[in-house]
Order: structure tokens, then C-alpha cells, then sequence
């Protein structure tokens, strides 16, 4: 009759076989070398990389059915290994030509050279003004609608902004206000117009001792650039800053002033124009001249950034919130670009302009491998 040893005497003999001592306690189990490694191979790499390229917006489930390996290892193919990420730009009115970067480049290193040279003086010579409408009601944000509720809570509806509305055209400095004006109900924006309001302008800066240091800057629009426009500048001896076409991004009462005054504004109903006209006083003549000197000295970062990035705007270049960081910046195809600044010359109803459609597609930063495999 043959005996069977314990099961721990055959695991004490095989600690032995190892060459290990049969004495020591373990508790905790060992690593093993595990299941081979079979979906991150070389050729499916070329595969996924190849049907990625083909199609931009291709889903990770297609790839995985016609690959036949699972999703979780396209998906650490597709963004470990081949380092791609989902890119998503909405629409956008214009795309700047590689002769608008270089203009924008130049222009900007031309500014920060001036401003080395003089310091905070060039700065606090800038006069800066833009048009801007003003709603009678313009709805809150997302943001400044959250609130706490129950599931059985009546849900919001959207709501748009009204219709009624009203221009408003400023220029300040890094001091406060100098000048404010509102366009009357039937008078339409072009270039008499702003004359006019620069003949005003003018007025009020020889009462302030400021008409002979000053420099204005503004944006591109039809009505900055007329030729009646720059006849005007020359007789009322007003010198200008150099600004090129389509940056908004240079301009500090697109990204600094308008953008707190539509915030303030918004939620905010007004039952005629003069209601409007009066708050939105209150709120400019309310800020501090600190709130005003920080707009303009975020032009200096704003122009050793166009020159860093080489002309683009950065705006264009933002990673989407899930998927990178702000130093896995990609300029895919340099299609993201900024908004159109221009105003009806003759009309004060703004035209839509072109827009690029929207798009959601893979990019990648590495160098891309020829697809050359066999299936």
C-alpha cells in the first residue's frame, strides 16, 4: 500500500528545490510573471496608429472590434504609447495666415523693445477705447445658476439675451475712464460717427493737460482704419500704437474690461436705455485705478506671449480640461484662431462673419511612423 505526502511536506520540498529555507514565513504572495502581454505589441500599434490617422474621429470601440482586443488596451495604445489625446475646437471666425503671425510677431516685439526702453511711462501713455454693446438683459452663466436643489426641483429653462440693446464706446487709461459715449437709438456706427466721438476725445483730454503724451490704441475695425478716419487723427494730432488684424487678445478692452463689465450686467433687467446707460456709469466710475493700471499692464504679457508663440494666439492652443495640461500645448493645423473685431462701417447691425466648422479629432506630438504593415 502506497502513501500520499502532506501537501505541506510537497511545499516544503519544493521551498528546498528553490533554495530557499523552508524555516521563513511567508505571508504575503509572491510576484509572478502573470499573462503575457499580447494587445500592446508592436503591430497592433501600427494599426491602431495607421486606422487613427485615416480617420480622426474613429471611436476607441471601433478600433477595438476590428483589431479584436479589448478597449482598455486601445486606450492605453492610443494615449500611453502613441501619445495621442481628443482635441475639440468650437467655431471660430477667422484663421490667421502665416502673414498675420508674422505681422502680429513683429508688431509686439517692436512694442516690448519700446517698452524695455521706457519703462512704465509707455504704459501710462496708452489710451485705449472699442465699441462694445450692452444688452437691456443678458442671462447669468452657467456658473452664477448653480444652486442647490432637490431631484423633484422645477428645472430652468434658457433663456436668451433681449434684443434692445445699446452701444457703448469707451477709452481709458491706467488712471480710470476719460471718455465715455453711448450711440443714440437710429444712428448707425461708421466713420463720421467716431470722428465726432474723437473730436470729443480730444476735447477732454486738453482739459485734463493730457492731449500732447498720449497715445491711442485700438483695435482693427473698418471704422478705426477709414481713410477719413486717419485724415482725422492727423488734424487733431493724435498718434496711434501699431495693432494687428484680428487680435483681440492685444486689445485690453476685449480681454480685460468688457468681459468684467458683461459679468457685473449679467441677470441684471433694464426697462429702457437709460437705465442701461446709468449702471453702466456707475460701474466705471465705481472701479479703482488699480483695477484700470492691471488691464494695461497685461499687455506686456500678452505681447512676450505672441512672440514666444510666434505670432499665434494662445487662446487657440488651450488644452481641453480632461485630457492635457498647459504643457502638452498642440497647434493642430493652426485652424484655431481668434474672433473677427470689425463693425458694420455703414450699419449698426454687426454681420456674421465665415466660420470653420466645428471639429473632434485625435492629434498626436510625436513623429509619425510609416503605416506600412500586413494584416
Amino acid at each position: 500500500m502506497v502513501k500520499c505526502a502532506f501537501q505541506t511536506a510537497v511545499r516544503k520540498w519544493v521551498r528546498i528545490f528553490k533554495g530557499e529555507d523552508p524555516r521563513e514565513r511567508i505571508l504575503r504572495d509572491r510576484k509572478r510573471s502573470g499573462r503575457p502581454l499580447s494587445a500592446s505589441v508592436t503591430a497592433h500599434q501600427e494599426k491602431v496608429d495607421c486606422m487613427i490617422r485615416a480617420n480622426r474621429r474613429v471611436k476607441q470601440k471601433e478600433i477595438a472590434n476590428a483589431i479584436g482586443i479589448s478597449k482598455e488596451q486601445v486606450h492605453h495604445i492610443v494615449t500611453t504609447v502613441l501619445g495621442y489625446r481628443k482635441d475639440f475646437a468650437g467655431w471660430v471666425p477667422r484663421q490667421l495666415t502665416v502673414e498675420m503671425k508674422a505681422q502680429r510677431k513683429d508688431m509686439c516685439t517692436q512694442l516690448l523693445e519700446r517698452y524695455n526702453a521706457e519703462g512704465e511711462a509707455f504704459l501710462q501713455r496708452i489710451l485705449t477705447g472699442d465699441e462694445s454693446w450692452v444688452n437691456h438683459f443678458d442671462p447669468e452663466c452657467k456658473a452664477q445658476l448653480m444652486e442647490y436643489r432637490h431631484k423633484t426641483s422645477p428645472r430652468k429653462f434658457k433663456v436668451v439675451a433681449s434684443a434692445r440693446k445699446v452701444l457703448f464706446n469707451v477709452f481709458w487709461d491706467m488712471e480710470g475712464v476719460v471718455h465715455m459715449e453711448f450711440l443714440e437709438q437710429g444712428q448707425t456706427v461708421n466713420s463720421e460717427r467716431f470722428i465726432s466721438t474723437l473730436r470729443a476725445l480730444k476735447l477732454r483730454l486738453r482739459r485734463v493737460w493730457r492731449d500732447k503724451d498720449s497715445i491711442l490704441q485700438h483695435d482693427n475695425a473698418r471704422l478705426h482704419t477709414s481713410r477719413q478716419t486717419q485724415d482725422a487723427l492727423s488734424q487733431l494730432e493724435l498718434t496711434t500704437l501699431p495693432h494687428p488684424a484680428y487680435s483681440p487678445d492685444l486689445a485690453p478692452s476685449d480681454y480685460y474690461l468688457f468681459p468684467q463689465l458683461r459679468k457685473y450686467l449679467k441677470g441684471h433687467h433694464y426697462d429702457n436705455d437709460e437705465e442701461v446707460i446709468a449702471d453702466v456709469r456707475k460701474w466705471c466710475h465705481g472701479q479703482s485705478s488699480e483695477f484700470f493700471a492691471e488691464g494695461v499692464r497685461q499687455l506686456v504679457k500678452r505681447w512676450r506671449l505672441c512672440v514666444d508663440c510666434d505670432g499665434r494666439d494662445k487662446r487657440t492652443m488651450r488644452p481641453p480640461q480632461r485630457y492635457r495640461t498647459e504643457e502638452d500645448i498642440v497647434d493642430s493645423s493652426d485652424s484655431y484662431e481668434t474672433k473677427s473685431e470689425s463693425l458694420a462701417d455703414e450699419s449698426s447691425t454687426p454681420t456674421p462673419d465665415a466660420h470653420s466648422p466645428t471639429i473632434n479629432f485625435w492629434t498626436s506630438t510625436q513623429t509619425p511612423t510609416p503605416c506600412s504593415f500586413s494584416s
